[in-house]
This record gives C-alpha cells, sequence and structure tokens, in this order.
C-alpha cells in the first residue's frame, strides 16, 4: 500500500466520520443556540433548560436518521472488507 492509497482511506475515514456525526452535531448545534439566545432574552439561567433539549432533538435525529446512517456505516466497511484483499497482492 502506498502514499496514496493511505491518503484516500483517511480521507474516506474522514468523510465518513463527518457524514455520521454531523446529523446529531448540526441538531445540538442548532437547539442550544436557540435555547441561548431564548436564555440570554428572558434571564433565565436554569441548567437544565440547556441540555434536555439538546438531549431529545439528538436522540430525535439518531432515530430518524439511523437507516441512512447504518447503510453509510456498512457500505463503507464492505468497501473496506474489499480492499483487503488488495493490500496483499
Amino acid at each position: 500500500m502506498n502514499i496514496d492509497t493511505a491518503l484516500y482511506w483517511l480521507q474516506e475515514m474522514l468523510t465518513a466520520v463527518f457524514v455520521l456525526c454531523s446529523p446529531a452535531m448540526v441538531g445540538a448545534l442548532v437547539v442550544g443556540l436557540g435555547v441561548a439566545i431564548f436564555q440570554a432574552a428572558t434571564s433565565i439561567q436554569e441548567m437544565t433548560l440547556s441540555y434536555i433539549p439538546k438531549m431529545v432533538v439528538v436522540v430525535a435525529i439518531l432515530f430518524f436518521a439511523f437507516g441512512f446512517m447504518l447503510q453509510f456505516a456498512v457500505d463503507f466497511m464492505q468497501r473496506i472488507f474489499e480492499f483487503i484483499p488488495e493490500i496483499a497482492q
């Protein structure tokens, strides 16, 4: 395996991490920003007000996106397993 192949698989791995993590992270970011604006506007500084909505949104996003995420991860692993015999040559 040469440097170009290693860089390709590193790029593919980072892309997979980004695609699998970004839906939950973006949802938490949007809800966190909304809650922070709400707390700043109303001067309510309750800690659970910032955590509970984020947790609910992340769980909902993972529930609805799980099929896509699982299929993406399975396809990625299949490509990796198909590449393993090429390394041995």
